[in-house]
């Protein structure tokens, strides 16, 4: 894929209100979602995607400016504290072997029903060798980026991925959010990443090392480790006790099919940026954004709670596009 020629976006929401964080909407549109891919799309006038087109997720490394002001470059139409800030909070999916590997698995298995169904891809669309995901919701909607006289882009259309099987036809494909279990009697409009990839392998154990697991053999060569020469009975079934039990639950929470609130489909903070009188009305970070798909929350805040709802201004600086590692 082509890096952008086209690299920086602007983004923009007039009221943000006092103290509560709220989801920002550029252009009057969106629910805070952006979508790299769909907005470098727009402005380098060809296609971008999260993934490869083996299916292996892209992280996008991105520079994030927010400015304390409206798109009019006025801030408060009155005084506010001295402690006045503003709060600019980014959220994405994770980035780790699971979302790595469960993209990859997505992908072959679309690729796979595609050849199974004789649907060759000269018969697919132009855009669609890759996945397009929701960030949470099957009905996603994306901010819009502004051009340099505030006016929302017109753009194409972003249609995301639609998965068909036995049950369902019209499943769309999220990086985070709700999921649902997957059963023949359940009517389902989408379906989290990371979710149906664990469900569809073998699971671990929240004990590795059951009690009714085989019994280590008499001439183990553990064994004759924790006991090489003549060791009190006693002593030897504490050392095996130690042994068995220590370190032995796996460090993360025990995927379970029957239950949708499992870790992996949680969101994480790619980064908090806060700007004000105290410090600068302008701050900025630098953030890599797993599949190029994030949310943004904002907010303004003075103890005193002076008439702070106002607008931001928040620009994107694509600095490099790699495949996630996991």
């Amino acid at each position: 894929m082509k890096f952008p020629s086209q690299r920086k976006l602007l983004y923009y929401d007039d009221s943000i209100s006092n103290d509560t964080l709220g989801l920002i909407s550029s252009g009057g549109t969106g629910s805070g979602a952006i979508c790299l891919p769909k907005d470098l799309s727009i402005v380098n006038r060809r296609g971008y995607a999260s993934t490869t087109r083996k299916g292996v997720p892209l992280v996008y490394r991105v520079k994030v400016d927010l400015y304390s002001q409206a798109l009019d470059a006025t801030g408060p139409s009155a005084a506010v504290g001295s402690d006045f800030q503003t709060t600019l909070k980014i959220d994405g999916c994770q980035n780790n072997w699971v979302m790595r590997n469960a993209a990859v698995k997505m992908h072959a298995a679309r690729e796979n029903q595609f050849k199974l169904g004789g649907i060759k891809k000269s018969q697919r669309g132009a855009y669609s060798h890759e996945i397009r995901y929701g960030y949470d919701a099957h009905n996603q909607t994306w901010l819009t980026p502004i051009d340099g006289d505030g006016n929302a882009f017109t753009g194409g259309t972003w249609d995301l991925t639609t998965l068909s099987t036995h049950d369902d036809d019209d499943v769309k494909i999220t990086l985070c959010g709700a999921a649902t279990t997957e059963e023949s009697s359940l009517s389902v409009t989408q379906v989290n990443l990371p979710f149906a990839y664990l469900s569809s392998r073998a699971n671990m154990n929240a004990d590795t090392n059951l009690e009714n697991s085989v019994t280590p053999t008499k001439y183990s060569i553990i064994n004759s480790m924790l006991t090489p020469g003549e060791v009190l009975f006693s002593t030897r079934d504490q050392l095996v006790e130690e042994a068995r039990d220590a370190q032995d639950d796996v460090p993360y929470d025990v995927f379970a099919v029957d239950d949708v609130n499992n870790d992996i489909t949680e969101p994480m903070e790619l980064c908090r940026i806060v700007s004000g009188l105290g410090s600068s009305l302008h701050s900025s970070a630098i953030i890599d954004v797993p599949f190029g798909i994030m949310s943004m929350k904002a907010s303004h805040f003075d103890a005193a709670d002076t008439n702070t709802t106002h607008g931001i201004m928040v620009a994107l600086e694509v600095l490099d596009i790699y495949e996630m590692e996991g």
